[in-house]
């Protein structure tokens, strides 16, 4: 669906509507090296006085009508980020089957049945391009459902650079930063968050410990084509 999401999403009708706004940003981002695309629609939804901050818009990188996104990607190293922000951000995210092991499809103007394959889930383990991809998006997954600011928190914007994206998930109890980076080496950022915490642990990879000091967080490194999920202590 396009236009306004509130027109079939309200306490009368449905309880979500795909985000068809978001679903190019989130690939198109990353293929023009510009997060500023994707973080303006994040923000325009979500961000203070979103016009969908109350709602949970069904998020999608492929389904069954579009290009798997897979084939949509120059650097299949993307894929890593890409389903990294579509779990962290607002909404309930969704995996297309068999995108989780990095499928390749493509629609004709004639046809679009290449998008809906017979697989056999016995050998896709084995033969994926990206035998890591399966497991980061269990991982994902998993730390979505551990933490209530990224299943249904605010959202706000830290900062946005062609390759690197930072944003606030949070609720009364709980704050999470969330660090994309889509560059091809690691790189350092520097966020301001909230001066009454002291200290973030990243629950995606290893519970490194970093200091804040005067409401900056400072992470020297966040890994190439991927990112890290940091909660606030």
């Amino acid at each position: 669906m396009q236009g306004d999401y509130r027109r079939l999403v309200n306490h009368h009708m449905l309880d979500s509507a795909t985000n068809y706004e978001c679903y190019k940003g989130l690939y198109s981002s990353l293929e023009s090296a510009n997060y500023h695309e994707i973080a303006y629609a994040l923000n325009r939804q979500f961000g203070e006085g979103g016009l969908y901050r109350d709602i949970p818009l069904y998020n999608f990188v492929d389904n069954h009508d579009v290009n798997r996104v897979a084939s949509n990607l120059k650097k299949p190293a993307h894929l890593y980020p890409l389903y990294l922000l579509l779990f962290t951000m607002p909404g309930a995210p969704s995996i297309y089957y068999g995108s989780e092991w990095g499928l390749e499809a493509r629609r004709t103007f004639h046809s679009d049945r290449a998008l809906r394959p017979q697989l056999d889930l016995s050998r896709m383990a084995g033969q994926t391009a990206h035998p890591r991809l399966a497991g980061d998006i269990a991982r994902l997954a998993s730390l979505r459902a551990s933490l209530p600011a990224l299943r249904h928190g605010d959202y706000r914007q830290l900062s946005v650079a062609p390759q690197q994206f930072a944003f606030a998930r949070f609720t009364a109890q709980e704050h999470v930063v969330v660090l994309l980076n889509a560059a091809e080496a690691p790189v350092g950022m520097e966020v301001k968050v909230p001066a009454n915490f002291s200290a973030a642990v990243d629950l995606l990879d290893g519970d490194e410990r970093f200091t804040l000091q005067q409401g900056r967080l400072k992470v020297e490194q966040v890994p190439a084509c991927w990112g890290r999920v940091l909660k606030l202590a």
